[in-house]
Order: structure tokens, then sequence, then C-alpha cells
């Protein structure tokens, strides 16, 4: 109860009244600071990074630029991912569900020499992420939703806003088509050594490890977020559990995420 009353007093006060009451012992990132502007937030090197004035595009900015969910140097095997992106010449990221670009931007913030494929399905979302990352040359956005297989999917608003859009095989009478890409597909939109795949799609983890995939093991990490909590009685993430406990691979829980690393991580040569 507590943490829900800490939540929506965030959510309701000024950005500025906010920001003087957050404890200063957080971790900043090394690039530097992340602040509230009067349109959208400040990013280092006079960049900014625009959202819409709802409570979801505030979280999701409040959940990665501030909170940190990405972040990897909470994990005991921190030194062992930095060491294999430090190694690796052409690290590649897949930002699957990438909503207005917030975690496209940290992530090329915190891998400069990273290409970040960011895909969302949604249209007003996109043309968000298209714009907060047109200041980033590294990351490549995609208009798509990620699947197992490629074709047309539907996207639906069920009641939880832009950052909640889901998508089924067939259409209702408030959903739209989208175009469907498999993982080899975005990867094929650009070279490089896979390092991140950051998973964020709403329940549709559940058809995407339905097919067996070389490629999703190519990743030394994968964070996912998994939907169980919000699609009772579905058992959603039995295909993605399956999949890891077939790879061998860790399981660290950190927040909303599962950080799932592979045990077999080689240095790149």
């Amino acid at each position: 109860m507590h943490d829900l009353v800490r939540s929506t007093l965030k959510d309701m006060l000024p950005p500025g009244l906010v920001r003087l009451l957050r404890p200063k012992n957080r971790s900043p990132d090394a690039w530097g600071a992340v602040r509230y502007g009067l349109h959208g937030l400040r990013l280092p090197g006079g960049r900014r990074f625009n959202f819409r004035p709802s409570i979801p595009d505030r979280t999701v900015c409040k959940q990665i630029f501030f909170r940190r969910v990405y972040a990897t140097d909470q994990l005991s095997r921190a030194q062992e991912i930095a060491d294999f992106y430090r190694a690796c010449p052409d690290p590649l990221i897949v930002d699957a569900g990438a909503n207005i670009g917030a975690s496209a931007v940290w992530f090329a913030l915190t891998y400069p020499k990273a290409k970040v494929l960011a895909i969302e399905p949604d249209v007003s979302n996109y043309e968000l992420l298209k714009s907060n990352s047109s200041a980033f040359p590294s990351i490549v956005p995609l208009n798509a939703a990620i699947a197992a297989t490629s074709g047309t999917l539907y996207l639906d608003d069920p009641g939880r806003g832009a950052c909640g859009y889901r998508t089924a095989e067939q259409p209702t009478d408030h959903s739209y088509a989208v175009e469907a890409m498999t993982l080899e597909q975005v990867i094929a939109k650009s070279s490089g050594t896979p390092f991140i795949l950051k998973i964020d799609i709403e329940g549709a983890e559940s058809d995407l490890f339905s097919r067996h995939s070389e490629e999703l093991n190519r990743f030394p990490l994968v964070i996912i977020e998994l939907h169980d909590w919000m699609l009772p009685r579905k058992s959603n993430s039995r295909n993605f559990l399956k999949w890891h406990v077939e790879m061998q691979r860790d399981f660290v829980y950190a927040g909303e995420n599962v950080f799932s690393i592979s045990n077999t991580i080689r240095p790149v040569i």
C-alpha cells in the first residue's frame, strides 16, 4: 500500500517538486543526468526527449531514465556483460516494444557504439519514437510488431493506453492491421553482433517464443517483462520459460523484468 500511495503522489505532483523530493543517492548513468524541462526531458548534449502529457508516458520515462530498469550494473555478472560490450566491435541491440523511444534512447546513450533496432507497432507511439531518436544515428526505428511468424497482425487497446497496446491474429471493431516481423527479419535490417534483446510486448512474448529460433539464444542478454499478472489463467510466460530452461541460461528477476543471461558468453575475437 505504501508503494501505491508513493507512486500515485509522484504522478500527481509537479515534476519540479518530484525532483526535489527524489533521494540523492541514486546511481547515475555514466553519460550524465536527465532533467525535466518545460516540454519533456533534457538529455546530455543539449538533446531533448519529448513525451505526451499523460501518466503512461511519464511512467515510462520515470522507469527508464530515473529508475534505470534496464541497467545491468546491479547484476552479479555485470562485469562479464560490460567486458563483452567493450570487446565487441559491432554490438547489436533489439528493442522490441520500443513505445515512444525511451528505452532505445537510453540504450543508445549507455552503449554508444551499438546499433539499436527499435520496433514499435502503434503509429502514434512510432511517430514519437522516430522524433526522439532522430538525434541518435545509431537508432533504427521500425514500425511493426515482432512475432514468431511474419505477416499481418491487428493492434488494439484493451484499455491500458499508449503503453499497453496488444496484438492479435484476428481483428476487432477497434483494431487496425500492422506488419508482423520475425526476429530474423528485424536483425536483417542491420549488421552486427547480437548483444541485448529487450522485450516488452504486452503478452505477445507467448507467441514470440512459440517457435524455435537460433537467433534468440545468440543474444548474451535478454531483458523481458512477463505478463502473467495481466493475463491470468493463460500461462502466458510458459513458452519463454521453456526456452530459457532449455538454453540453460541464468534467470535474474529485477523489478518488473527478467534478465536472462547466457552461460556461454564468449569474448568477441
